[in-house]
């Protein structure tokens, strides 16, 4: 793995992270933790998380919830939920819904935790290629339409049989003038 895998804990419960933090402060990993889902999401937003792992049973925004959000806006966090009285229903909504990969019960068994972090290695290792990749495609794609839009029609390429790059008659024309640029 090339970085440090950064996991973000959440719970209302002080003293559960604490434990977390205590339990897996040996491991080489980056662990964060968070309140609630409102400081959760602002720490998702402004760093990349590989595994969020979140209490279901939260004031305000619940577990559950949580993890639909960071499915939608951070795609390449793994989810994951703690719970002290899972019911089958919870369990699978969040499978479902969140898409959640694994649950953990309390009180929070760090060893279970750190053995499933090590299976995921190569997981996380892939979506963070995966998500780097999407951001290059998006940048490209922004670059193109900023290029089109100034140069009208330069990047409606055509190939010639041999390969060799065709240019329409007058497409350097347009181009020029869309760029505000004048003929000698």
């Amino acid at each position: 793995m090339s970085d440090t895998i950064t996991v973000l804990f959440v719970d209302d419960e002080p003293a559960v992270l604490s434990m977390v933090r205590r339990l897996l402060r040996d491991l080489p990993f980056d662990i964060l933790t968070a309140d609630d889902a409102v400081e959760a999401l602002t720490l998702l937003r402004r760093r990349r998380v590989d595994v969020l792992v979140s209490d279901i049973e939260m004031p305000g925004m619940s577990g559950l919830e949580l993890v639909r959000v960071a499915r939608r806006e951070f795609p390449g966090t793994l989810r994951m939920l703690m719970t002290g009285a899972a019911t089958l229903d919870r369990v699978l909504d969040a499978i479902n819904e969140g898409e959640v990969h694994r649950f953990f019960t309390k009180p929070f068994d760090g060893e279970l935790f750190s053995r499933t972090l090590w299976t995921l290695v190569e997981r996380i290792e892939k979506l963070r290629q995966e998500g780097e990749q999407e951001t290059r495609r998006a940048r490209r794609e922004e670059l193109y339409r900023w290029v089109d839009s100034r140069f009208p029609g330069t990047l409606d390429v055509q190939r010639g049989e041999s390969g060799e790059v065709l240019i329409p008659v007058g497409a350097l024309d347009r181009s020029a003038e869309a760029a505000g640029w004048r003929k000698r």
